[in-house]
């Protein structure tokens, strides 16, 4: 609630000056907006939840906080900048190896087994640490890049959070609850403003989005870690194939990043190119409104991380994947199958 209110009540402040000093965003074919809009949205964000953590979080998870507050801050230093000036997409490359560098190593949250999958398991040091870096900037990434429209990368951050916050609860993780609570709380106060404010409406910009993938890799690296080795003896009922379980909980980002980047490969374009492949796009292009991609979307992601979680320990971890990219190709393939299918009949009719 503290989060809620501190981001709830400063946005209206961030607005004014956003306005005043000319900091927003003009309509273009990537945006889904009308008018012109604030992008510093990220400013409220990280002041509620991080002023809220350091306050309610402590105890074992000292150590972490401290990194996981350099890193944050870091991060917001990097996106306000890009959202201000925008800068050197190598830069800002940096700036998120820095950050995740300093959470995986100081605050000792890192992947530190695969659970089997390509048959690996316990990570050798600095194979663990490597990876976590890669997987916190891919997550980060994935949540920027689906951050599109009014409320997507919002609702499914939280939908992500809620998800591992509920898992740390039962298990008796309480400084990780707590954690995911204030991050729900602070996206909550945002969401009012960006998806239902008039003149108050904002958008949460790169300072934003690169906090909230952050927050969900971190959250994601946790849950790996509790279980695996001596920290599944005091779990109730520790997962066999927890990081599958954590991609899951985040699936519509992952897959669509992924999805994305395949499409560039093929069509042999630059791979970091911005174009209009993403599923948000592919859906406003069928004349969605935001607030119905949302409605598509964020309830898909609930779907298959609640049922991963259920069947986790029922399925073999490789099959589980199999099924969720397989289910997931063919729900992404529904727009452009039917953008195709206009397309078809609008050429029909001109030859008539």
């Amino acid at each position: 609630m503290t989060a809620m209110i501190i981001t709830w009540v400063s946005i209206p402040s961030v607005v004014t000056v956003a306005k005043l000093k000319g900091l927003c965003e003009k309509p273009n074919e990537r945006r889904l907006h009308v008018g012109v809009i604030p992008t510093l949205g990220g400013c409220a964000v990280f002041a509620g939840f991080l002023i809220t953590a350091m306050l309610f979080c402590g105890g074992e998870t000292k150590s972490f906080l401290q990194a996981f507050a350099a890193s944050a801050i870091l991060l917001f230093f990097v996106g306000i900048k890009d959202d201000i000036l925008e800068i050197a997409p190598l830069t800002k490359l940096l700036g998120q190896i820095t950050a995740a560098a300093l959470t995986v190593i100081f605050g000792d949250v890192r992947i530190e087994s695969l659970d089997g999958i390509f048959g690996l398991h316990d990570l050798p040091y600095w194979i663990s640490v490597l990876l976590s870096i890669g997987f916190v900037i891919s997550i980060i990434n994935a949540y920027n890049l689906i951050d599109g429209v009014d409320g997507l990368a919002g609702l499914l951050s939280i939908t992500a959070v809620a998800f591992f916050s509920i898992w740390f609860y039962l298990e008796g993780v309480v400084d990780f609850t707590v954690f995911g609570i204030c991050f729900i709380g602070a996206m909550t106060g945002f969401l009012r403003h960006n998806m239902f404010g008039k003149e108050t409406k904002i958008f949460m910009g790169d300072t934003g989005s690169m906090l909230v993938g952050f927050m969900c890799s971190v959250m994601a690296m946790k849950f790996m870690q509790c279980n695996h080795g001596a920290h599944v003896e005091v779990l109730s009922k520790p997962l066999q194939c927890a990081p599958i379980v954590a991609v899951t909980f985040m699936i519509v980002p992952v897959y669509d990043v992924l999805r994305v980047m395949f499409i560039r490969f093929v069509l042999r374009k630059p791979i970091m190119q911005p174009d209009n492949h993403h599923i948000h796009y592919r859906l406003k292009s069928l004349g969605l409104k935001a607030w119905e991609i949302d409605l598509v979307l964020v309830p898909i992601n609930i779907i298959f991380a609640y049922f991963s979680w259920q069947i986790s320990q029922s399925l073999p971890l490789m099959r589980m994947l199999l099924i969720d990219f397989l289910v997931l190709m063919a729900i992404f393939h529904i727009p452009q199958a039917i953008i195709t299918i206009k397309k078809r009949k609008k050429g029909d009719k001109e030859q008539l």
